[in-house]
């Protein structure tokens, strides 16, 4: 024991010696990695964050097995992706034991508010191709981006380049998979601009699970004079598929097609002390489900959404801090054979303020969000404030805490929906949370890169942890009766629920050089306790959401050089609900690097053949293989 003592002393030692004569890369004393503040959409640095905001660089994870951006998000502690099919055809995304319903998904900053149903918020146009990176926020996103991030959001990142340039890539799958990927750059002049196009399909796993998707992407970014900015962007998807104990496992042939589009435009202002960002958005989708696949004429419901948004946001530097300010018109309009004609127009405004004391190692943000919400005959306002803060005793190391009220507002299918299973609760009232969280992040970088990387550093060794607590209350759930009949499931408002859980993360990347090595190596675990506080009347019962949320969570990637041009990557997820089994699974993939721009690779999921199911009543497939081509010829 004394032998061990001795020995961890000198560990000890050595490594608080290594960490104050090691030469520091340029960014580990300040982080000046810019990052798009999603509601906001104006940039700020990473290291000014005051809550848990992770950045997923696509380039950075090209080893992972996935050919969707949906896929990549299970790789992210504390982020539940449950899929209903293959590709990332349909999922539902839930952020620290929350609902699908409860978190935003953003591309550059545009909000894509489905009032329909949260089921289709990953209906997505952009591509791994052109995904720059995806930002992920925890915790209460009411103060950045108002309605509906009550536990987070999820941006997706685009960049068209400054120089021509292409990316692309083809695969063949077990089950009949195919898929194809294609990102051109092409900038005229001061104009960056990209145009992209994605197809997949698949003829399913199981009976009726056969899927196809289309996408189409473009983006376009325009500096007007030295202060002026124009962004703008384009995109669309089209999705039909077998959907096999999706929502039911008594009728075997439902069916599913899907159509979104989007539209955006942005103009930014950079003054001396003022920056003002002007957003106008447009988003559509359509959704036609039938219960039985060949026989639209015996159940079918069509849905028809639009939402028109528009934003300012600002913030103005001054002597005595920064002031950040904005506000959000939405109009959300739906036209559904089963929902009826329907529209509410949503209004929100906040106003923070950010100090930085003692050489800005000490972060102070206090704000207040307002919102109106006016549907039908009802109008619910509010007033919710928040207090953040951050401290850096040393460059390397940061220490946060917030907390702060989020809210959301039920969906046109909470509140409407009708079917001999189903009955939707128009007398439902918006859900709200408190969320208080606790965090640190540490990052040690030490040794000069090999030539031609992009991190100055060589190694690099982040620890990321979080403690968190959110008390929801007027939470939405369906729940339904088991005593009567008959007992159709029914949105309520239920009494109180208080999530409670831990955030870690460990990751170590190697940029240096060498035949046999390892290049990164990562660990994340996340733990998520439930506590319900049901109402007398609610506890004879049974639940659909508040009893299924994420418990433990653990996911594991390693990405191994076997030699100058063989990448061989393995990762592992394990996942443990709240009244489900618990299951592993494990994807591999081999890379083979035939020059800077070509890349071969094979992929193997769930190389374990665990049989299990994420969503719904589908089970997802066992043992399968993918393998294609991947082109890069650009320098992105």
């Amino acid at each position: 024991m004394k032998k061990r003592l001795v020995l961890l002393l000198i560990l000890g030692i050595s490594a608080i010696k290594a960490q104050s004569t090691a030469q520091p890369a340029k960014d580990s004393v300040r982080v000046k990695q810019e990052v798009v503040v999603f509601g906001k959409g104006l940039p700020f640095f990473l290291n000014d964050r005051t809550a848990t905001l992770q950045v997923f660089d696509i380039s950075q994870n090209r080893a992972l097995p996935i050919r969707s951006v949906n896929e990549a998000l299970s790789f992210v502690p504390g982020l539940d992706l449950r899929q209903r099919g293959m590709q990332g055809i349909q999922g539902d995304l839930s952020i620290r034991g929350g609902t699908f319903e409860q978190n935003l998904m953003l591309v550059n900053g545009f909000k894509l508010v489905d009032p329909q149903t949260g089921h289709h918020a990953l209906n997505l146009p952009v591509l791994l191709t052109n995904v720059h990176s995806i930002e992920v926020y925890k915790g209460s996103g009411t103060r950045i981006f108002g309605q509906n991030a009550m536990t987070g959001a999820v941006n997706f990142v685009t960049q068209p380049a400054k120089s021509y340039g292409a990316n692309m890539q083809l695969y063949g799958a077990d089950f009949g998979g195919l898929g194809f990927q294609s990102t051109v750059n092409a900038p005229i002049g001061k104009l960056r601009q990209s145009v992209s196009f994605g197809y997949d399909k698949s003829n399913g796993n199981w009976y009726n699970s056969d899927h196809s998707n289309q996408q189409v992407f473009y983006d376009a970014v325009l500096p007007l004079k030295k202060k002026h900015e124009l962004k703008a962007l384009l995109g669309y998807t089209d999705r039909a598929f077998g959907a096999n104990g999706y929502y039911s496992n008594a009728f075997p042939d439902q069916w599913e097609s899907t159509q979104m589009a989007m539209a955006g435009i942005s103009h930014q202002v950079s003054l001396t002390k003022l920056t003002l960002l002007t957003k106008a958005s447009l988003r559509t989708h359509r959704d036609e489900f039938r219960l039985i696949r060949n026989d639209p004429s015996f159940y079918t419901n069509k849905h028809w959404s639009e939402v028109i948004t528009l934003e300012e946001t600002g913030k103005l530097s001054t002597k005595l801090g920064t002031t950040g300010f904005g506000g959000e018109c939405r109009v959300e309009n739906l036209n559904s054979s089963n929902l009826g004609q329907r529209q509410r127009t949503y209004v929100s405004g906040f106003i923070d303020h950010t100090l930085k004391l003692f050489q800005q190692k000490l972060i102070l943000v206090a704000n207040v969000h307002y919102f109106n919400l006016a549907m039908d005959t009802m109008n619910y306002h509010k007033i919710l404030p928040g207090v953040e803060v951050a401290f850096m005793p040393v460059s390397t190391l940061k220490i946060f805490g917030n907390i702060g009220k989020s809210y959301r507002a039920p969906t046109y299918t909470e509140l409407y929906y009708q079917d001999p299973s189903n009955l939707g609760n128009p007398k439902l009232a918006p859900e709200y949370a408190t969320n208080a969280e606790l965090g640190a992040s540490w990052t040690f970088t030490w040794g000069q890169a090999v030539s031609g990387s992009k991190e100055s550093y060589k190694s690099r060794i982040s620890i990321d942890a979080a403690v968190y607590r959110r008390n929801t209350s007027n939470m939405i759930d369906w729940i339904r009766s088991t005593t009567s009949v008959p007992n159709p499931w029914m949105p309520v408002n239920i009494s109180n629920v208080i999530f409670t859980g831990v955030e870690t993360n460990v990751s170590y990347r190697w940029n240096g050089s060498g035949v046999i090595m390892l290049r990164e190596l990562s660990l994340g675990y996340n733990y998520t306790d439930a506590n319900h506080q049901f109402q007398d009347a609610l506890f004879m019962t049974q639940s659909r959401y508040a009893f299924s949320g994420l418990r433990n969570q653990l996911v594991g990637r390693m990405t191994v050089n076997l030699s100058r041009w063989v990448t061989l990557s393995a990762a592992y997820r394990g996942i443990d609900r709240v009244g489900g089994n618990a299951y592993s699974l494990v994807d591999v993939k081999l890379a083979i690097h035939a020059n800077r721009s070509v890349t071969l690779f094979g992929e193997g999921n769930n190389v374990l053949n665990t049989k299990y199911i994420e969503a719904g009543y589908v089970q997802m497939p066992g043992r399968w293989w993918k393998a294609g081509l991947q082109i890069n010829l650009s320098d992105n």
